[in-house]
């Protein structure tokens, strides 16, 4: 291969382009700082007219970020340097004895997103609090807004590549397939707050074009834009890739009944409704709106349940919470450098046919003399279950890079989840928000674990055996408890010992 800074070895000898629909199927946050109007701490970036969009830097960082996190299986030797090409970076440049840092362009291009004709830009405004972990109340002062796009808001996607005569194409062609699939797969997601369930997309409607120079038509028809010319068939879900994760992935799917009503407050504004009901989001398929469990309430509640599990085990350790949920010093001055979290918990859409609504009104009592207090009727409308033992709400959470404590850490949140131990949403103290489990997939070490009650029974099984129980599964899962234990010893600053009593 020649030299990349041979004259000739930069002519531009192709291209290949990828069109299609970014549908969103989580809520979307792409910031564009605070309202000039004082109604909402965070705005969506909006275009001239009003309507948001998603810029390109947001997805371009987000796959660059995303691509990072897997190693190349391949036989080619000059993988690094092309792979460099591709997505653009710095590099040591020698000459004469000297090491110099250059940059390098990128060969990808992928244009600012703008709604697609047809599709409504739907924007919503949503209010967040910040719990305190020590107390499990909200913080005084802590409470904000921020606007969100709407699942089910379709963008126009389009990513072109170049290719020079320097580059591998085969190489450039298996990255090319990497950023399809991932985007086709429903699990890609961009923007902010990503670890509690915003940004997730899905490209749709995808078509793959090849351009190649050295044919006249296929030069007259890029000039032309003429598609069709070099359209390729093309199937991201039956597309080889030579690329693998660089780290395992914990994951939990639970499905859970529902034992009286749940309901994650949101305030409507309208004077002639309740005041509070459950959050709701319109639906990705874009037939209105449906009841949603956020990933930010889930999230809330699995952390503290967490920092309560680890202080009950071992006061004096240290948790490591931080380096898994993410953390933000939010002191005036502070210099400390954010962490972002490893853990996912997606925000799920509750079937409309599981729940219905229902408005209860509320008194206030005075707790010194026993009578209600003037003034001080409310109601609100939180969602119930249709019938107590079907599946009504899901819990979808993953860990990258997870490490056995970890792993062992969660699956005792899920135990307390699932016994109805550890409810979520408001309204707790009047006993909303408790859960039953119903189901459950447990991916871990290559694993597929599926659990079901059946009764008063708990089938513990491989996916896609007969149902029961199995021991060497049940003996997998203890050893991630255990995994916890010895972790919580490990890091401990005390005398305390843990003990597998604990």
């Amino acid at each position: 291969m020649r030299s990349k800074n041979d004259i000739d070895s930069a002519t531009i000898v192709g291209r290949m382009l990828l069109k299609g629909k970014l549908k969103l199927i989580a809520p979307l946050i792409i910031g564009g700082g605070r309202s000039l109007y004082g109604d909402s701490d965070i705005v969506v970036l909006k275009d001239e007219s009003g309507r948001p969009f998603i810029p390109s830097s947001s997805i371009t960082g987000a796959l660059k970020h995303a691509f990072e996190d897997h190693k190349y299986l391949g036989d080619e030797t000059n993988y690094e340097e092309n792979k460099l090409w591709f997505w653009g970076g710095e590099y040591n440049f020698g000459k004469n004895g000297e090491i110099t840092r250059r940059s390098c362009q990128s060969a990808l291009v992928i244009a600012d997103m703008m709604i697609s004709e047809g599709s409504k830009a739907m924007v919503r405004l949503r209010d967040g609090i910040k719990i305190d972990h020590k107390t499990g109340i909200v913080e005084s002062g802590k409470k904000f807004d921020f606007e969100i796009v709407q699942p089910g808001t379709v963008f126009d996607f389009e990513m072109e590549v170049a290719v020079r005569e320097a580059f591998n194409i085969d190489i450039f062609r298996s990255i090319f397939d990497w950023i399809a699939v991932v985007l086709s797969s429903g699990e890609f997601a961009i923007g902010a707050r990503t670890g509690q369930g915003f940004g997730l997309c899905k490209l749709e409607n995808l078509t793959a074009h090849e351009f190649n120079y050295e044919n006249r038509d296929h030069i007259t028809a890029w000039l032309s834009r003429d598609l069709s010319a070099a359209q390729i068939a093309y199937d991201p879900e039956k597309v080889p890739l030579p690329f693998q994760p660089r780290s395992k992935t914990f994951r939990i799917e639970a499905a859970f009944a529902v034992k009286s009503a749940l309901i994650v407050g949101s305030y409507p504004g309208n004077t002639q409704a309740p005041d509070k009901v459950h959050i709701s989001s319109q639906n990705y398929n874009g037939y209105g709106d449906i009841a949603v469990l956020p990933g930010t309430s889930l999230r809330g509640a699995i952390r503290y349940r967490a920092e309560r599990i680890i202080k009950t085990l071992n006061d004096n350790g240290d948790d490591g919470l931080r380096e898994l949920f993410g953390w933000v010093d939010d002191k005036p001055g502070s210099s400390e450098k954010p962490i972002k979290g490893r853990i996912r918990i997606k925000e799920k859409q509750i079937p409309k046919n599981t729940y219905r609504e229902e408005i209860q009104s509320r008194i206030r009592v005075d707790r010194f003399t026993g009578g209600v207090i003037n003034n001080a009727l409310f109601d609100s409308m939180p969602i119930w279950a249709q019938q107590g033992n079907e599946p009504m709400v899901t819990l979808d959470l993953e860990i990258q890079g997870f490490e056995d404590w970890e792993a062992g850490l969660m699956l005792l949140v899920l135990k307390d989840l699932w016994n109805g131990d550890l409810a979520v949403g408001g309204e707790k103290n009047v006993g909303r928000g408790v859960l039953q489990g119903v189901s459950a997939i447990i991916s871990i070490d290559d694993q597929k674990i599926e659990m079901r009650q059946d009764g008063e029974n708990l089938l513990l099984y491989y996916q896609g055996n007969d149902p029961g129980w199995d021991d060497s599964i049940a003996e997998l899962l203890e050893d991630k408890g255990a995994s916890l234990l010895k972790h919580l010893k490990e890091n401990s600053t005390g005398r305390k010992e843990v003990t597998s009593n604990a």
